[in-house]
């Protein structure tokens, strides 16, 4: 059955019968014929420079000629004018072009506005639109809104619950979140207490903005004493001066510590050393601690409180400084902290020490669990509310089972227990990731082997495992693959091939408005905006998002037109059905052999990169500079070009030939220093050879535990996805088994002694 769409309900339609009669800018009328894809970029061009004259012209131009793009410059001028709107000007512009994104996208700006204005009754009647919803500051204001109203909440809890829920959720400091948490902590409904912990949640993700924003909210002496916190936390904890006897660890303890050497904050983005580094900014540098002694005098009810947020803010630091003060029980005893003031720091100090792979780590956080039950056992901790309300950040809790399952594969079986722990103090949506259900299957079968209890309790034990594995397995992801390995004895089978999509299926998609939308942008060379249309109308321009077929027709689409990228995507949203062909691309397929042949490198490693790296995206640029379908930045392509003997000037980095063979060379060169480790191969060649150099160092673990312990979120991400695409483009050109396993390894650690010595100047 073919599916009719249109690009703008009847008001539009209206409303361009209405600019024809009138005319446009000046009293002159458009013709149909006269306006084209120069009518949307003088509309863009007009945004630029803020004329709004040449903007309304523009987009009035557009909509009498129903161009497709028409909504975008409509969206434009709404923009423009949003501040003056009234209501009935905003749900005209939304009632003309429904379904689409600058539509929801006009609501979240909206929502935005009425908050400001304290609309809360027609803030209401708009959120439920809402369909994005993915602004937390418009989830605040909703909190707001019905509390102002007293309209019915949305979702369990009471006012207080959902109110600490969406300002604990926030990414940072905002008008939003900020008047909501003034309102319920006027009204009493947040209690000191709440801002006391967004304070330590907020100097645990480094959030200055947000930690100066709620500081405020306990007055100017806390905020002030807050602020000298963030500055110089050893020096509020220890006033006496002898803050300078705790200077951090020693050269011989840094030696026997893996990450102890890296940063304290980590960056956002690449991680590559010299000018391989394609490092994003860092979100806040965290500054040496000031051991300056802090005269200050606040309440005594505070000093407890503040002494912890300076622990956190010094263990993010420093952590073998502050883990040698915590050692102190007379030093602990001058920071008045209670049992559940106590088991937060424990864990900041856990989580603090297992970024840095530290052996400690788990103890720290063992420390912390014991504290947590002492406090819950003499009523410190209220036990009420959700499981995230009750419990350590997401982050906090990953670190604590991170730190679990490395002390555990590396011998230490009762550790095992620590990650069962950190899986069950999780959010049911923490827990239900592929990757804890996988792990808390690992920890369940590791105490089923320890063989400490009755044989029911064992075979219970292993059901539960197998269950959470079934859960787990899928035939294209890191832990899916995993599971079903563990599950089944061996590698699952690949998925079936799904039908041949038919004309009527492909026909559909091209129809689709959001898609011909985005294509047009992506011809304009907008590419922006058009990734913005192309993913709202795959996930919201109808209910429930596109079907399976629907999502593989829109991929064909994009394949059919070379745009890689949004064949991957569009093909990997699927549920039910895959098909391989577009999720896993070959675009380029003899140039990439060749070089991968030329060096003796795995084609299908050399796939599984590409499809990370860019997306066979032959143009793509980094902001610092890598480049091409392998992201060589221009040092290392220089380097390599030497190395290798191959031809090479800096205008060359951007050929495709060129860049594949400069990109295979020093991919093979990496991983040749790394005794073909492909796990630490990927985390070098996106993270640069020292890193996993150092992470390696320590006990032997198991390579799946290594991989999930790799201090860098983009990394650990980039690692896992780059061996599970090998896997499958593997199956794809050679027929092998999805067996992840056989790309990971079974255990990772130091370098052998017998081994050639590193290549140093490796970039």
């Amino acid at each position: 059955m073919r599916i009719s769409y249109q690009y703008a309900s009847p008001g539009a339609h209206a409303l361009s019968a209405l600019a024809l009669v009138v005319g446009l800018a000046g009293g002159v009328a458009t013709s149909h014929a006269a306006v084209d894809d120069t009518t949307v970029q003088e509309a863009r061009e007009a945004l630029r420079v803020r004329d709004k004259a040449r903007l309304l012209a523009a987009r009035d131009a557009l909509i009498a000629a129903q161009h497709p793009l028409a909504p975008w410059a409509d969206y434009w001028y709404f923009q423009a004018r949003l501040i003056d709107a009234s209501p009935s000007l905003v749900d005209e512009f939304l009632a003309r072009w429904p379904d689409s994104y600058v539509a929801d996208r006009a609501r979240n700006d909206w929502l935005l506005e009425l908050g400001r204005r304290r609309d809360w009754r027609t803030f209401l009647r708009i959120q439920p639109s809402f369909r994005m919803n993915d602004d937390r500051e418009v989830s605040c204001l909703g909190v707001l809104a019905r509390f102002q109203t007293q309209a019915p909440m949305e979702g369990p809890g009471d006012w207080r619950e959902q109110a600490r829920q969406a300002w604990w959720g926030q990414k940072d400091a905002d008008f939003g979140c900020d008047a909501m948490a003034q309102a319920l902590l006027a009204a009493r409904v947040l209690e000191p207490d709440d801002v006391w912990r967004k304070l330590r949640l907020a100097i645990e993700a480094d959030k200055p903005r947000a930690v100066q924003q709620s500081a405020r909210l306990l007055g100017d002496t806390i905020s002030q004493a807050v602020n000298r916190v963030m500055m110089q936390p050893q020096a509020f904890l220890m006033p006496n001066g002898k803050a300078t006897a705790l200077s951090g660890a020693s050269a011989d303890e840094r030696k026997h510590t893996p990450g102890a050497s890296m940063s304290a904050t980590p960056k956002a983005g690449k991680h590559k050393d010299k000018d391989k580094g394609k490092a994003a900014k860092r979100k806040g540098k965290a500054a040496k601690p000031d051991p300056t002694p802090v005269p200050l005098a606040v309440p005594t009810e505070a000093l407890s409180p503040l002494n912890l947020l300076a622990f956190i803010r010094w263990t993010g630091m420093d952590p073998l400084a502050s883990a040698q003060a915590m050692g102190d029980s007379a030093q602990r005893g001058r920071w008045h902290w209670n049992a559940e003031e106590s088991a937060w720091a424990w864990s900041q100090l856990g989580r603090s020490s297992a970024w840095r792979l530290m052996p400690d780590a788990p103890g720290y956080f063992e420390r912390a669990l014991a504290d947590r039950a002492l406090a819950a056992g003499t009523g410190e901790m209220r036990l009420s509310g959700s499981r995230v309300a009750a419990s350590w950040s997401v982050e906090t809790l990953a670190w604590m089972a991170r730190s679990g399952l490395r002390a555990a594969s590396a011998g230490q079986t009762e550790r095992w227990q620590l990650v069962e722990q950190a899986v069950d103090a999780m959010a049911p949506d923490q827990q239900q990731d592929a990757t804890w259900l996988y792990w808390k299957a690992k920890a369940l079968q590791g105490r089923a082997k320890s063989g400490a209890s009755l044989p029911v309790v064992v075979d219970g034990l292993r059901q539960q495992a197998r269950d959470l594995l079934a859960r787990a397995a899928h035939p294209l992801t890191f832990y899916g693959q995993l599971a079903a390995e563990e599950l089944h004895g061996g590698p699952v089978r690949a998925p079936a091939r799904p039908a041949p999509l038919t004309d009527n299926e492909l026909a559909d998609a091209r129809a689709i408005p959001g898609i011909d939308r985005a294509l047009r942008m992506l011809d304009l060379g907008w590419r922006t905006e058009a990734l913005k249309e192309w993913n709202f109308t795959l996930a919201y321009a109808k209910a429930g998002g596109l079907s399976d077929r629907e999502l593989m027709a829109v991929a064909e689409e994009a394949c059919h037109r070379e745009l890689w990228d949004r064949c991957i995507n569009s093909s990997d949203r699927t549920r039910h059905e895959f098909n391989l062909a577009q999720r896993y691309p070959m675009p380029f397929k003899q140039d990439v052999l060749k070089a991968a042949s030329e060096v003796g490198l795995d084609p299908a490693y050399m796939y599984g990169l590409i499809r990370q790296e860019s997306r066979f995206i032959t143009v793509a640029k980094s902001v610092v500079g890598a480049s091409g379908l392998m992201q060589v930045m221009p040092g290392t392509a220089a380097w390599t070009a030497r190395k290798l003997s191959i031809e090479y000037h800096p205008g060359l980095l951007m050929d495709r030939v060129t860049n594949l063979r400069l990109g295979a060379g020093y991919l093979k060169l990496v991983l040749d220093d790394f005794q073909g480790a492909q796990a630490l191969a990927a985390a070098a060649y996106n993270a640069g050879p020292s890193r996993p150099r150092r992470w390696r160092e320590g006990p032997r673990i198991d390579a799946a535990a290594w991989a999930e312990n790799i201090p860098f979120n983009e990394t650990r991400d980039y690692v896992k996805k780059v061996l599970a695409n090998a896997t499958v483009y593997g199956h794809l050109i050679n027929g092998k088994s999805l067996s992840v396993r056989n790309r990971l390894g079974a255990t990772v650690g130091p370098r052998a002694p017998n081994a050639p010595p590193s290549e140093d100047d490796l970039p």
